[in-house]
């Protein structure tokens, strides 16, 4: 069901498409995406004030009509992005701020070669709960980090454009458009479903960590069908498929690894 709130903004959510662009990123339907940047090597390339503070002018001076930062957080060797827009304008726009913050950085550091990890990475946002946990995901990376004990506290991130109304990189569409969704997706409702967190920040090794937040997946799903038993999520067809299009979340395991898991799973 296509919500209000996406209806009245002109933002709404269709039937995913399997369509890939040239480049081979997934494009999403509701042109959201979890944007990703990471330093080389996973080097402290926004260690400084200074160094944050350039990349933030970058992310101003590059930015264009059609593009829109719902969501930021720089940290020190990562910075995340919630974004709205088509996804060729997107990778264009962060082609234009990954060239302007690597020729900066290699001068002021007297360096040369490659200053990220590759592209970077886009995650394609299909469903109005995924948007949220990652809009509150992104702004509590500080607080994970231990940098801050509340979110509202740290610096280089929109959470204070939000709570302060100060102006900065989030404009006033995507400032109404939360203003809106935090009556029904509040920080209590929807921080205490988050993982603590995301296979994207943990070290290689993760079987460990993707074991628990799969068992957590399978927790939560049964908690909202009480009327279903382990067996017909792990059997019956059409609740494996509700099951993967719910719970899943590509940042963590592909489609492909969940049902094998599923598929091996014992209680």
């Amino acid at each position: 069901m296509v919500s209000y709130l996406f209806s009245i903004f002109n933002l709404k959510f269709t039937e995913r498409s399997d369509e890939l662009p040239r480049n081979g990123r997934r494009k999403s339907s509701s042109d959201f995406y979890h944007v990703i940047i990471r330093g080389i090597n996973r080097e402290r390339i926004f260690e400084t004030n200074r160094h944050k503070e350039k990349l933030t002018k970058y992310l101003k001076e590059k930015e264009v009509e059609t593009v829109e930062i719902y969501a930021y957080c720089i940290m020190s060797n990562h910075l995340h992005l919630l974004l709205h827009g088509p996804l060729k304008e997107i990778s264009e726009y962060m082609k234009a701020v990954q060239t302007a913050y690597a020729l900066y950085y290699n001068r002021k550091m007297e360096r040369n070669g490659h200053v990220f990890q590759n592209r970077f990475k886009s995650f394609p946002i299909e469903s109005e709960e995924y948007l949220w946990q990652c809009f509150y995901y992104i702004h509590l990376n500080p607080v994970k980090a231990k940098i801050t004990g509340k979110m509202n506290r740290y610096q280089y991130s929109s959470a204070q454009e939000y709570i302060y109304e100060k102006k900065g990189l989030i404009r006033e569409n995507a400032r109404q458009f939360i203003k809106s969704g935090q009556m029904t997706y509040s920080a209590e409702r929807v921080i205490p479903q988050l993982e603590e967190v995301y296979i994207e920040d943990l070290p290689e090794d993760t079987k460990e960590q993707k074991e628990r937040i799969f068992r957590k997946w399978i927790e939560i799903y049964l908690e909202e069908h009480p009327d279903l038993q382990f067996w017909d999520l792990q059997k019956l067809p059409e609740n494996r498929k509700d099951f993967a299009e719910t719970m899943l979340d590509p940042r963590v395991m592909s489609r492909k690894e969940l049902l094998r898991r599923l598929d091996k799973f014992r209680q």
